[in-house]
């Protein structure tokens, strides 16, 4: 009987992994409505290092734990208008978020393709947890279905984690649907996934390996409604100081310049993965970074994060900036030259010196865009990248494009 019940289990599981359907449309393309929200978080240089250390599992050197202090306005606007562009940044450009209907009910979430979790701040949660969050409730939803058996939780290096359980529900982003999609449901959360008061919750967009969903692994969003897509492709047109866009099966040629050049992907562990093995300081000559580490393209993470032999490189052109534990700082009326940094082995993509500042942190002192993996065996390309550059995930073929933004 034991086996038989096993048996039963396992099958209802695995089922659960199939059930995801995405639903037909004669629209094969995707944008992302505009939502304007006057709810805004301080930008934090320190408290963004050490977020992107955290979600990677390296250790957050104490220097940057003690100075990351957290400033929250937790007001919210009932009258939020629809428009026609897709993504709205955070104040200071920290992340980009856009609505996403789960269930009818409307969140604003952080796209993010280095991760694979859809999860939500819901209904589970104690009042307290919420504030200041739009929060989804799986009762109000009549396509919601609890997963039996299911759970979730995803944990970072310094011991953070949000868990719980998982359902399935409809998920609509800018119109593209899937029904029966897995949704995370926290239950448990620790203090610092509360501190971004912005955020809803996450739309993971790598590859479902990396799903923390047990017993069974969840396709993630971007897998389950490729097949549907006109293209199978995701565009990530992030921009500086400005509203940008995240589109599904589609590649809109008049939001960049000349042509897309792609470079292959290493999805064996989960992420959107390609090299970056040189890079250039201004109008200096190009460098190699002879032990380059794998880098991950990640819409989640706000920093570049690179190896240090690209950081110094880079810092030792700005006088005065000072690189240590708790990351790199410069005087902000210092001239930045533009950060030159090879996205594959053809292609040279060029962040402007002006995104090179991430924050002013007092009078005269900012903190950088570009820091250090503080030797880690990856670097990390986050939004300050982005902002660059118009990229396309193109999943059916394993590649990552890149143009310059007209």
């Amino acid at each position: 009987m034991r086996g038989i019940s096993g048996n039963i289990l396992l099958l209802l599981c695995l089922l659960s992994t199939v059930s995801a359907a995405p639903v037909k449309a004669e629209q094969k393309s995707f944008k992302v409505q505009r939502r304007r929200i006057s709810r805004r978080s301080a930008p934090n240089g320190a408290a963004a290092l050490g977020k992107a250390y955290r979600k990677y599992g390296w250790e957050v050197p104490d220097a940057i734990s003690k100075k990351v202090t957290t400033v929250q306005t937790l007001a919210t606007d009932p009258n939020r208008e629809e428009g026609t562009v897709k993504a709205t940044p955070e104040e200071g450009d920290a992340a980009f978020l856009s609505p996403v209907k789960v269930g009818g009910q409307t969140l604003m979430l952080n796209f993010d393709t280095g991760s694979s979790d859809l999860w939500v701040f819901n209904t589970n949660l104690r009042t307290e947890q919420t504030q200041g969050h739009s929060v989804y409730d799986p009762k109000q939803s009549s396509t919601f279905k609890l997963m039996e058996g299911a759970s979730f939780k995803i944990s970072y290096g310094d011991q953070s984690a949000a868990s719980g359980t998982v359902g399935t529900d409809t998920v609509d982003i800018g119109g593209a649907k899937v029904e029966g999609q897995a949704v995370e449901l926290a239950s448990t959360i620790t203090d610092s996934f509360l501190r971004d008061v912005d955020s809803d919750g996450l739309v993971g967009l790598a590859f479902g390996s990396i799903n923390t969903v047990k017993p069974q692994q969840q396709k993630t969003f971007f897998e389950n409604v490729m097949a549907t897509l006109d293209k199978p492709v995701l565009t990530a047109n992030l921009r500086h100081h400005s509203v940008g866009s995240y589109e599904f099966g589609r590649i809109d040629s008049s939001q960049f310049k000349g042509d897309i050049t792609y470079t292959p992907i290493d999805d064996s562990q989960g992420f959107w993965q390609i090299e970056s093995k040189s890079f250039a300081v201004g109008d200096g000559p190009t460098q190699t970074n002879p032990n380059a580490s794998p880098t991950i393209m990640d819409t989640g993470t706000s920093l570049i994060l690179a190896d240090d032999a690209v950081v110094r490189s880079y810092w030792r052109q700005v006088e005065g900036a000072e690189m240590d534990e708790q990351g790199v700082t410069f005087a902000c009326d210092a001239q930045l030259p533009d950060f030159h940094v090879a996205l594959g082995p053809t292609y040279m993509a060029t962040v402007p010196g002006e995104l090179m500042n991430y924050q002013r942190m007092g009078q005269n002192t900012c903190f950088g865009g570009l820091q250090s993996n503080n030797g880690q065996s990856l670097q990390i390309y986050g939004a300050v990248l982005f902002k660059s550059q118009f990229v396309v995930f193109d999943g059916g073929n394993k590649t990552v494009g890149f143009a310059p933004h007209n």
